[in-house]
């Protein structure tokens, strides 16, 4: 007799296979940050939220619309808020005292969301919220950050399954349209929106988990990544939650990767990746005695990896592993 299971694990099915010759933009909540910082470490061709962390569908749009029309931004895009200038379509990150400084850094990184989404092999989205806030000044439109801007600015509302399917359908027939070949990948984030409340960010979920589901019936193009599922139900247990019990710990993110891994990676492409971590954990190792003739051996062996890797495989940009070594 076979024993009882303990957890309902789930198992990865073969997606379309990504490799480092494929170029990925990927969008969305805080949660697409972990997987795709990591894509980046291995020197995978991504471009990694242009707008910066987005948790809402329609926000998310709104920013996606912008790339596809080709509209950059000027000063009329940018708020003065209490000494620093502020942008309602991107996150905190791109504040600024100084506006020209600003919009050379938002037009910058849109240029590159532009250039990779009219190229991209994949479309990484990763929705966090339906709650969505809308500013006074324009209740049509959902914004991507409330910038610590007092509350009764903002009018805050649950977006419905039916209004996020409508946006997206049309936002992907544009998308399909400019790159017919390109795979969307649609991800809800495992972080629980606590500020909503439990009962609130369940049903929040249950919003983003319809209209994906809905989005996925309506093209073959467009597949689903259970991040959520793997967090909430194949875990499904707080040591895989960090200390704030709303995002997930280390070791969640890390079972996710593998889980992303095995479902994406072809054997080829998985072999690359041990040699590059290889190089990753030795540039990251700090030795007791620098200055020992075995530590600086092993500096010459790993050197001499990161050559034959970038011989075997000229795409890949090794050049600051490269210098890492050159300069021990």
């Amino acid at each position: 007799m076979n024993p009882k299971p303990f957890r309902t694990v789930l198992k990865p099915t073969e997606l379309d296979s990504i490799n480092h010759s494929s170029k990925i933009l990927m969008v969305g909540s805080c949660f697409s940050e972990h997987i795709g910082t990591k894509l980046d470490d291995r020197k995978f061709d991504i471009v990694l939220n242009p707008f910066g962390i987005i948790f809402h569908p329609l926000s998310l749009s709104s920013s996606l619309n912008r790339i596809i029309n080709n509209k950059s931004f000027t000063k009329h895009d940018l708020r003065h808020e209490e000494g620093r200038y502020i942008s309602f379509y991107h996150h905190g990150e791109f504040n600024d005292t100084d506006p020209n400084k600003m919009l050379d850094k938002i037009n910058s990184r849109f240029e590159k969301g532009k250039e990779q989404l009219l190229n991209a092999d994949f479309l990484f989205i990763t929705w966090g919220t339906a709650f969505g806030y809308s500013h006074a000044e324009n209740e049509s439109r959902t914004v991507a950050n409330c910038h610590k801007i007092p509350n009764k600015e903002f009018i805050k509302s649950l977006s419905t399954p039916e209004e996020i399917t409508e946006v997206y359908t049309q936002l992907f027939n544009q998308i399909l349209e400019i790159n017919p070949n390109i795979k969307i990948v649609l991800t809800i984030s495992p972080v629980k929106h606590l500020k909503d409340g439990l009962v609130n960010n369940n049903v929040s979920k249950s919003v983003l988990h319809l209209a994906a589901h809905k989005l996925k019936e309506y093209n073959k193009n467009i597949i689903y990544f259970p991040a959520f599922e793997l967090i909430n139900d194949d875990l499904r247990d707080y040591r895989f939650y960090a200390k704030d019990m709303a995002h997930p710990s280390e070791e969640g993110v890390e079972y996710v990767w593998e889980f992303f891994k095995k479902s994406f990676w072809s054997e080829p492409t998985s072999e690359i990746n041990k040699r590059i971590e290889a190089i990753l954990n030795a540039v990251s190792h700090r030795p007791l005695h620098p200055e020992n003739k075995s530590y600086l051996d092993f500096l010459e062996m790993m050197k001499e990896r990161v050559l034959g890797l970038n011989k075997d495989f000229p795409l890949l940009d090794l050049r600051k592993e490269m210098e890492f070594f050159e300069s021990k």
